[in-house]
This record gives structure tokens, sequence and C-alpha cells, in this order.
């Protein structure tokens, strides 16, 4: 008896300790209880979207993180009215059939939850609708742990919620915050990725499918007939409770269900035949970023530059933006098309980028070869390829040699051998042409559309390399040094930058800095961001003309190298472009409303072969300008052809000769008025222009490499004194 009333006492002890205990770690967990008010206002991490120029036209998604470890999720909040009613039942059925009877938690259930969340081997028990609101929001720090401090958290702050909220409410943050499996989040990512329907098209058996992944989505996911048979228990249990009828629930178990991944066969009655089969289609378990097919490195560099402007918490914390692009959606389809088509190297990469220049929009842009069943890779070529433009930067050297050193594209120049000293004992500079020969004298007309190499690095000399870096930075250009060598686009430049450089003679010599994002807004539709247009004048609108004037001739002169860019109807004007050892070749052109710039290389910067494997020629004349000129073609069709860019004041036109200058009679020429020939070429003496070369003082001739640097002076003269100081 004795034995008997000790272990009574020794047991009651035991009893009242646990007791003590947990009262007390109850008070004290109640002062940790974090406030509902968080709850009030919570956002569930909505995915942001991002619309074409349309207002219209989804092209994209960034998806929101969550955790420490930012691990991306796929969560688009809906309301319960965008929910089928048939799979909230299911869900209610299978997760808490009586979640409109109790106050936040179940009290079998709980006894249950205890039991197994301790003793057995897991499984929901006790767990609410309520309880994993709690457990999903609020206290998701540690929704992970199994231990009797988040069961007591979870159901006192159940409790608060049932006060706070209406049932309704409850079950609407429910289905937005229960986890899905992979990275997706809410109904409506798990309805799409499993279903490929929005919410409100699931159908009874689909929502029970859904509902049934919940306690554990992988392992049931994996397992189809196991989530199969635990369906059938949740129907039978519907129908018991009156949820449903019989007849319900049987259309609903012969529905023939084939979620992702799964190919599945049924006989009439519903019962699986054979094997469930796993088949080749994946879920759609997003990234950061997800997009359809139209424009993905756009939504990569919209996430980059959201981030950049507005911080991580912003982008992927509260989420649920709508961001607006310039993006049109007929010129991306024609630059994706174009893309595809590209006939290149075998290897090669290629970008392309479209542009209003009125209004710098990026009206299209495609990062790299896109290639027909093949993922598109994050990398945007378009905004982060540094590449040589080569001889495409000429007209930048040009247009300065106009506006700031009166020339004219009738004054001649000698493409002859050139040998530079330079100061400080460097090597001379000995530029050379692209087929090593040299041709004499020609217009600069000429020498543009034949894309000379000694002729422009004359002008850099003559009008000084500082005064063409000073140009070239006006235009986002940010790279070049003052020398020589930029003459023949020895820098680095991407393509957007280059194409919006040259878009400032398209807008009467005003560059316009590129735009992708035209406005913010919240999930509400407050305006959070607009766009300013960035723009300052760096031609005058008559050099800027004349400059579009050589380019239009650089496409429509008999043996111009950009020839075959011609669009039949359209104005288009433009310029090849090939680095040293064809490492890069361009073609940027430009018709009235669109400005394009198009890039072949290799990744690795290695040279590009010769010729195609068909036997063509590759150079910045072919490939380029037939990837441009697809573009240009599908993304204008359907607009007015015929539209010239309008003459400003101040331009006058001559016919002249475009080897010798004369004027009178040849091609028809845009000239600034006053510099304007008259019926012979007129001496660049008569034009009031200068350039600084070095003399040997000894000598009084043009210094060497020899010359001692207490002999070397650099003198400014007339171009045509120059033959003074040949050696």
């Amino acid at each position: 008896m004795k034995v008997v009333q000790g272990l009574f006492l020794l047991i009651l002890a035991a009893v009242l300790s646990v007791a003590a205990f947990l009262t007390s770690s109850a008070f004290k967990w109640a002062d940790e209880l974090p406030v509902l008010d968080e709850l009030d206002a919570l956002e569930f991490t909505a995915t942001s979207q991002i619309f074409a120029r349309d207002g219209e036209t989804l092209i994209g998604e960034i998806l929101p993180v969550v955790g420490e470890d930012r691990a991306s999720t796929n969560r688009i909040p809906v309301s319960l009215d965008e929910v089928s009613p048939a799979a909230l039942a299911a869900i209610v059925a299978s997760e808490d059939d009586q979640f409109f009877e109790h106050y936040g938690f179940d009290i079998p259930g709980l006894a249950k939850a205890t039991y197994l969340e301790f003793l057995g081997d897991g499984g929901r028990g006790g767990s609410t609708i309520s309880t994993q609101v709690i457990k999903n929001t609020v206290l998701s720090d540690i929704a992970d742990e199994r231990s009797i401090e988040r069961k007591v958290k979870e159901l006192m702050l159940a409790v608060k919620l049932e006060r706070r909220l209406t049932k309704p409410e409850i079950l609407q943050r429910y289905i937005n915050v229960v986890y899905w499996g992979g990275n997706i989040y809410g109904i409506r990512a798990a309805a799409r990725a499993y279903f490929g329907k929005e919410p409100v098209e699931l159908n009874l058996a689909e929502g029970l499918y859904l509902a049934r992944l919940i306690p554990t989505p992988s392992r049931n996911y994996e397992d189809f007939v196991a989530t199969r048979r635990s369906m059938r228990v949740v129907l039978d249990n519907m129908v018991e409770q009156g949820t449903i009828s019989s007849e319900m629930a049987e259309r609903a178990w012969r529905y023939p269900l084939e979620p992702t991944g799964w190919q599945v066969e049924y006989d009439q009655n519903g019962n699986i035949v054979g094997d469930p089969q796993r088949t080749t289609e994946s879920l759609a378990l997003a990234a950061s970023v997800s997009s359809n097919d139209l424009a993905p490195h756009v939504t990569w560099t919209v996430r980059n530059q959201l981030l950049e402007q507005f911080g991580y918490s912003r982008v992927f914390g509260s989420g649920g933006l709508r961001i607006y692009t310039t993006i049109d959606v007929q010129q991306q389809r024609a630059a994706n098309q174009a893309s595809l088509r590209a006939d290149i190297p075998p290897g090669a990469q290629t970008a392309i980028v479209g542009i209003d220049p009125e209004t710098g929009e990026v009206m299209a842009m495609t990062g790299e070869r896109i290639r027909a069943n093949q993922e598109i890779g994050e990398f945007n070529r378009v905004t982060s390829a540094f590449r040589q433009p080569g001889s495409s930067f000429k007209p930048i050297i040009y247009a300065t040699a106009i506006e700031q050193g009166g020339y004219t594209q009738a004054d001649v120049i000698a493409d002859e051998e050139l040998v530079i000293p330079q100061p400080g004992g460097r090597p001379n500079y000995e530029p050379v042409n692209h087929d090593d020969r040299f041709i004499g004298r020609r217009t600069l007309r000429e020498h543009l559309n034949i894309s000379r190499n000694i002729p422009v690095v004359k002008l850099v000399e003559a009008v000084t390399p500082e005064a063409v870096v000073a140009r070239a930075s006006q235009l986002g250009y940010t790279t070049l040094q003052p020398f020589l060598s930029l003459a023949l686009g020895s820098f680095e430049v991407t393509p957007l930058q280059h194409a919006s450089a040259m878009g400032a003679f398209a807008n009467g010599g005003v560059y316009v800095e590129p735009v992708l994002i035209t406005r913010v807004e919240d999930g509400d539709g407050n305006l959070i961001w607009e766009a300013p247009q960035r723009e300052h004048r760096v031609w005058s609108e008559q050099a800027a003309y004349v400059m579009l004037d050589m380019l239009h001739a650089n496409v429509n002169d008999s043996g111009a190298f950009s020839g075959r860019a011609r669009i039949d109807g359209r104005w288009v004007a433009g310029k090849t472009g090939t680095t040293n050892d064809e490492r890069d070749i361009w073609f940027v052109g430009m018709t009235p409303g669109l400005v394009a710039a198009v890039w072949i290389g290799y990744d690795d910067n290695s040279s590009i072969p010769l010729t195609m494997p068909n036997g063509e020629r590759v150079t910045s004349s072919r490939q380029p300008i037939y990837v441009w000129r697809d573009f240009v073609e599908n993304a204008l069709q359907g607009t007015p052809a015929g539209r010239e860019y309008p003459v400003p004041e101040g331009v006058v036109f001559r016919n002249m000769d475009r080897v010798s200058g004369a004027i009178g009679s040849g091609v028809r020429a845009a000239f600034i008025s006053g510099s304007t020939p008259s019926q012979e070429a007129v001496p660049r003496s008569s034009q009031n222009v200068t350039i600084t070369i070095p003399i040997d003082t000894r000598t009084n001739t043009r210094a060497t490499a020899d010359t001692p640097r207490s002999a070397l002076e650099w003198r400014t003269i007339d171009p045509t004194e120059i033959s003074r100081y040949t050696n």
C-alpha cells in the first residue's frame, strides 16, 4: 500500500512539476508573442508583374523571396472570389473540417497532435487552418521546430487571430501562405504549377489533390497512388458530413486527374489502371524571375534595375509591384525572330537592341542568340557585354570634325601611309586600313562609305583626341581615353550605349538617356516611381543632320559598305563596324522612329571565322546587316513608310563629286550654310581650321621617334601647310 501511495505521490509531483513548468513557460512565451498588427497589413510577399508598353501584355514576373537564404518563391495573392468554391471546400475538408466550428484550436485534435508530435511519427493532428496561418506568417522563424513552445505560441496566437478576423478572412490568408512544394506558395502559384490553371478554374478533384499535397508536398507529389487513396478518404468524409452529395463525390473520383509531370490511365469507375508514369514535363518552379518567351532578358534587366534602385527588401519583401516597360510587343517579337533566324558563325553570340531616339525608350532587346528549344541564359549582352565598336564609332569622329573643326563631307583627305611620332619616347603610331592598302585622296564622304582608317585618324589628330572624348562622353561612352587609336574604336561599349549614342544624330543632335522602365506602381495602383527623361544637346541640329546625310549615303551610295541595309520604301542610314582580328562585327542603323544596333561575336573574345560553313564571307557588311534588316523590316511592319528626317534650317544641299569634292555634279549632299563649297572643292585653308603636329625644331620638319625631347615642339598649323613639314 505504501508503495502504491509513494508511486502516486511521485507521479503527482511530476505532473505538478510539469504543470508548473508549463505554466511559468506559458507566461514567458506569452510575453514573447509577436503582435498581430503585422498580420493585419500582411502583403504575402506578392509577385511583381512586368508589362509591355501597352500596359496589358505581361512579359515577366519578379518572384518574392522567403527567409534569410532569400530562396526564390512563387506567390501571387488571391481573394476568395478568385478561387473555385469546390477547391475551397476540398481544402477545408482535408486540412480542418471543423474550421467553421472551432475558435482557433480543436481540443480532440490537440490531444492527438501532442501524441503525434512527441511520441509518434508526426502528422497534422491538431493543427488548424488558424494555427497554420500563424505558423506560416508571424511565427515563420520557428515554423520548423517540433517543440511545446511552438505549439503553445501557435495556440495563443490562433485564439487572438480568431477574435481579430472573420473565418473567411482567415481562410483567405491561409490559401495565400500555404506551402505547396518547391518554391510554390499560395493557391494561385500551385494551380498554375500543377494544372496550368487559375484557381477559379479548379474543379473538386483538382482542389482535393492540391489539398492532399499540403501536409508533405514533395513526398505526396511523388507518390501519386497514395495521394489518390487519401483523396478517396476525404471525399467520403465530405459526403458523410453533408458537404457534397454522393453524386458529386463520384464525379470527382471519376475525373481523369493528371497533374503536371504525371501520365495516368483510369477505368470508367475512376480506378487507376497500371502504374502512373512520370513524364519529362517539369513543374513550373520559378526562379527569382519568371518570364514568358517574349522578353526574358527584359525581365532580368528590370529585376536588376529595381534592386539597384529600391533595394532588396522593397522588391522582394513587399512585392506586388506593377512595372511598366517601354517594350513594344511587335518589335520584341521581331527581334526574337531575327535572332532565331540569324545566320552567324557556329557558337557565336548576337545582341539586338532597338530604341526610339526621341524618347530613349528601349523598344526591343535580345541579349543572346535565340535557339529553338534552348533555355535563355541570364546574361544580357545588350546591357552587359562591353565590346569594341570598331569602325562603327567613326560617325562620332566625323561629327566632331564637322561641328568643331568646320569640315564638310566634300573636304578631301589623303588615305596614305601614316607614321605619327608619340611623345615620351613611345613607339610611333602607324595605323593601317583593313585591306592594308591606301587609295589616295578622297572626300570625307567617300572615306566613310568604304570605312578607311587613315583619314579618320587624321581627323582625330586635327580636332584632338580630347575633343572627341569630350563629345563621346556626353553620349554615354564611359571608357574612352584621349589617344589617336580611338579613331579605330579601340575601347569598349555595350550595344545599348552604342545605339543610344548614335540615336542622337536621328534626334536632331539631342542625346536621350536610354530608359526601359517608364513607371512603377504598388499593388493598389499608386504611382511610386516614374522615369524622368534625361537629355541634353551634343550636336547642333545642322551638324547632326549632315552626319545623318553621310550615314544615309553610307547605305545608298554605290559601292558603300552598308548597301545591304537598304529597305524598300524606307529611309535608312547606318554604319558597319569591325575590330582588329575580327573579334566583333557590328551594324548600327536608323530609320525614322527606330535606331537599332546588332553585335555579333564570341563571348571569349576569340576571332570570328572569315567564312561561314556554306562558304559565305563573314564581314560587318553582311551578317550584322542581315540580322538588322530582318529585325527592322518586321518591327516596323504596318507603320507608314516613306518618312524622312526633317531638314533643319541652316542646311543646304549641293551636288558633289564623291572623289574630288567638286561641286556641280554627282551625288546630292547636305552642308551647313556658310561652309558650303562653291563650284569647286574648297581648300581646307579657307575654312579656318587648324591641326596640331609634332615638329623637330632642328630641321623644322615633322618630328620622328628619334627626335629628342629637347628639340620636340607641338605646332598648330593650317592643314594645307602640312607638306612644308614633310621629312
